[in-house]
């Protein structure tokens, strides 16, 4: 009777600790990948070029000004080759996953844009989704645009 309840009692712990195991890995990991450019950079020429296809409604100011990227992709950790955010400008995403842009003129003007990759329930297709837009006009006399 001893050995049948210590090894139900260690059948127990055990599934306890598989189950604590389980339940503290996380079931995403995110990358963010930050990048600047000057607009006159062949980078940042293609950015803002991206941003004028996507984004035909709001194109962006052109001048000496600065572009910004940010791209935020969630993965599902059981994914064995979770592939890293390519270098050069997304063709494609994940669901959810954004990408913004930030471009900023010497005056102090920026605009920013904010796209989000979403898919049809059938899970093929997509396209980015312009989620955000905004414009602040800047106030320096000397660098007026």
């Amino acid at each position: 009777m001893k050995l049948i309840v210590s090894t139900a009692l260690a059948l127990v712990l055990a599934a306890s600790a598989t189950s604590m195991a389980v339940a503290k890995a996380p079931s995403n990991a995110t990358v963010v990948v930050n990048h600047t450019w000057a607009a006159d950079e062949s980078e940042g020429q293609q950015v803002l070029a991206w941003v004028s296809t996507h984004a035909p409604r709001f194109p962006p100011l052109r001048g000496a000004s600065v572009v910004a990227v940010e791209r935020i992709q969630h993965f599902p950790v059981s994914q064995r080759n979770t592939p890293m955010p390519p270098n050069g400008l997304p063709d494609s995403g994940y669901p959810g996953e954004v990408y913004s842009v930030e471009n900023t003129l010497p005056d102090g003007t920026m605009q920013s844009w904010t796209f989000q990759w979403s898919e049809p329930s059938t899970g093929h297709g997509g396209g980015w989704e312009l989620t955000g837009y905004s414009y602040k006009k800047g106030n320096d006399p000397v660098n007026i645009q």
